[in-house]
């Protein structure tokens, strides 16, 4: 049995729905005419997010990977875009929600292999796993300097955030952790 299905369509479908009407109706502005349902790039990437959360695809096609990459993203930002184009920081609750799950799942299907936990994070930019670093890391977290996604595998939500590599050693490199105190 899927885990997901298009309920899920439907729900985030609609959610979206509503922020661009609300959008329209501030702006003043009328919808133009729509594609039909079944052919709009917002559901086919849905399904495609939905099938690899459910387990239909596997990974080695490289091709399927960045589509589902870029696929992710453009859900992101429809779910969690802005006007100001900032970061959008996500209660812990969110990713316990059928959207969240899908979001983490999916991001573990694209990156399983740069995903670390925080204490592996606060090492490779500080150079010891410390609780000081450690909280340096979160505090990144916290203000946007680094993505967290939650590990399906741990359930204690204490322990299971994890980071991108990529974006560690970037902001090691650039020194953009924040400080203590």
């Amino acid at each position: 049995m899927a885990l997901f299905d298009d309920t899920l369509i439907e729900e985030i479908t609609t959610l979206i729905t509503q922020r661009h009407r609300t959008l329209e109706d501030a702006l003043g502005i009328s919808s133009r005419p729509r594609l039909g349902d079944e052919a709009s790039p917002l559901r086919r990437d849905l399904w495609l997010l939905i099938g690899i959360a459910n387990g239909e695809f596997r990974r080695s096609d490289e091709q399927t990977v960045q589509q589902a990459e870029q696929a992710l993203a453009r859900v992101q930002n429809l779910l969690l875009g802005n006007a100001l184009h900032s970061r959008t920081l996500l209660p812990d609750h969110f990713w316990r929600s059928d959207i969240g799950v899908l979001l983490s799942r999916v991001r573990w299907w694209i990156s399983s292999d740069e995903l670390i936990t925080i204490s592996n994070a606060a090492a490779l930019a500080f150079g010891s796993n410390t609780q000081a670093n450690r909280m340096r890391v979160v505090r990144a977290i916290d203000n946007g300097f680094l993505e967290s996604f939650p590990d399906p595998s741990v359930a204690n939500p204490q322990q299971n955030k994890r980071v991108l590599r990529p974006q560690v050693e970037r902001l090691r490199d650039q020194r953009s952790l924040p400080d203590i105190g």
